[in-house]
């Protein structure tokens, strides 16, 4: 009598090679979205502009002065305003000539009130750039 013997292949290498394949590839994929997702949050970071601004009361009645202080943004400023945003009034004035290129560093712009703004206001300088506007500074001014 002869005993057939019979050959069986054993597999058992196969399926942790295939799985470490398919974790690799999970991981690859993740790392993908994710990168994705923050280059997509950060695409605007390079577009802040950097102004230096001081805000103070003017010599006469309803002033304000603005004093640019420096900084890399400040030759794309087209104009300023400034915005008065107290006791649930809001009032605006443009910021004297102040256009582009041709602000002078440390000169004293002047936006004027009209109808008694006095007193601590609060107030908001905005400038306006080719890319949009920007608030350049927030603060309280003692007006006259």
């Amino acid at each position: 009598m002869q005993i057939m013997k019979l050959i069986t292949k054993k597999n058992d290498g196969v399926s942790p090679v295939i799985g470490t394949i398919l974790l690799v590839a999970i991981t690859v994929v993740l790392v993908a979205i994710i990168a994705a997702v923050v280059m997509g949050m950060t695409g605007d970071i390079g577009s802040a502009k950097i102004v230096g601004v001081q805000a103070t009361s003017g010599s006469q009645a309803g002033q304000v002065n603005v004093t640019f202080t420096g900084g890399s943004g400040i030759t794309s400023l087209q104009s300023a305003y400034v915005y008065l945003l107290s006791n649930a009034t809001f009032a605006e004035s443009r910021v004297g000539d102040v256009t582009g290129a041709n602000i002078i560093i440390g000169k004293e712009y002047t936006a004027t009130f009209t109808g008694g703004a006095s007193g601590n206001q609060k107030i908001s300088v905005v400038g306006v750039f080719a890319d949009g506007n920007q608030t350049l500074l927030q603060t309280t001014v003692n007006i006259k």
